[in-house]
């Protein structure tokens, strides 16, 4: 099996990695093992969607982590026991760049001094804030939770951010739609831990929806190893 390591510290189970028989290549892998937190996951899957994930904690914050050790769950990669879920994606175009989000778009004021007027195909409503996040189930953990302190399991939602009229978030089905208009004020638009932000110029339009895309991520919850739990960081 063919995989490729990610994460600053992957080095360190390069060794195991290989004696357990996995063959590590630089492109075309079968798996990507993302050895960090939340944030190298994010990452392995905005470099290499399409292939599927396997992530593993490195002493550090990762929610979407197993508990168990790394030879565990290597060993259980070869041997066909974790289990591969699909996580659907968010898509917008920008740019004329069509991107897509495992965890969530999130369109904010460019300044924090200033607030956007904004309108959205979900409420027609004239909104003065700073922004909205749109997140899927996967990343409704994050910043999603942080302005609801909810988070749910299925379709898509939208969180209002900081808005002078309070605004309950709404959660979508698969097939929606939405339209974002922004009316006065400058924004970004940033997702995931994507470094690149982008600049949302005061009349544009954004259409964000639900991808055909998935991410495919190895998950191991199944297990039963009592003896090789480690502590969360």
């Amino acid at each position: 099996m063919k995989v490729l390591l990610l994460g600053k510290n992957s080095k360190n189970i390069e060794d195991l990695v290989i004696n357990l028989g996995f063959e590590i290549v630089k492109s075309n892998p079968d798996i990507v093992i993302s050895y960090g937190g939340d944030g190298t996951l994010l990452t392995s899957e905005r470099m290499y969607p399409k292939i599927p994930k396997l992530p593993i904690r490195d002493n550090t914050i990762c929610n979407k982590c197993s508990d168990h050790d790394e030879k565990t769950l290597l060993k259980n990669l070869l041997e066909d026991k974790l289990k591969l879920k699909e996580y659907k994606k968010l898509e917008t175009t920008i740019l004329y760049q069509t991107f897509t989000a495992l965890n969530d778009f999130v369109i904010r004021n460019a300044t924090p001094i200033h607030t956007i007027r904004f309108r959205t195909s979900l409420t027609q409503k004239f909104l003065i804030g700073d922004g909205i996040v749109i997140s899927t189930p996967f990343g409704s953990t994050g910043y999603f939770k942080s302005i609801t302190r909810g988070t749910f399991e299925r379709g898509w939602g939208v969180a209002f951010n900081n808005t002078t009229e309070k605004t309950a978030p709404v959660f979508l089905k698969d097939e929606d739609q939405v339209i974002f208009e922004l009316i006065r004020g400058q924004a970004t638009l940033s997702f995931d831990n994507n470094p690149d932000v982008f600049t949302i110029d005061e009349g544009s339009e954004l259409l964000l929806k639900l991808s055909d895309q998935v991410a495919e991520i190895y998950e191991a919850d199944s297990l039963r190893c009592p003896d090789c739990r480690i502590t969360r960081g």
